[in-house]
């Protein structure tokens, strides 16, 4: 099974994933890295690395989500890149990554990436245009 990282600044990862588990029940192999602003850069890469290595144990390959480009969380998660074994996705948010944790059972990674990318983009909804 393709492993999930969460990785944002302050407590936004162990917030979503617990949003996530509260919705779908327990998620295996979906561990968060929450950046604290008194967090070092090292600390943080150790963070990171290590969830990694928790959850992409089995070479099913590892999906980390991040908050921002261009953030911390982004640019110490871009150092795992791997063609076809890491893959990184920003701007999480709980829709994503209620997707992701079904989606992830059946796809492979790079298919997994490009179809949460998508959906991302169509998870944003005005209800007030709904209701024109």
């Amino acid at each position: 099974m393709i492993g999930i990282v969460v990785v944002t600044h302050s407590r936004l990862a162990a917030e979503l994933c617990r949003a996530a588990e509260m919705i779908l029940g327990p998620l295996d192999l979906l561990v968060a890295v929450n950046i604290e602003p008194e967090t070092s850069v090292d600390a943080a890469r150790n963070q990171v690395f290590e969830a990694f290595r928790r959850v992409g144990a089995d070479g099913d390959g590892v999906l980390i989500m991040t908050d921002l480009f261009g953030g911390t969380p982004t640019n110490i998660s871009a150092e795992l890149l791997a063609e076809g074994n890491v893959d990184i996705l920003t701007g999480v948010n709980l829709p994503m990554l209620l997707k992701g944790a079904n989606l992830r059972l059946t796809c492979e990674l790079d298919e997994l990436a490009a179809q949460l990318a998508e959906y991302a983009r169509t998870a944003i909804i005005r209800p007030v245009e709904l209701l024109r």
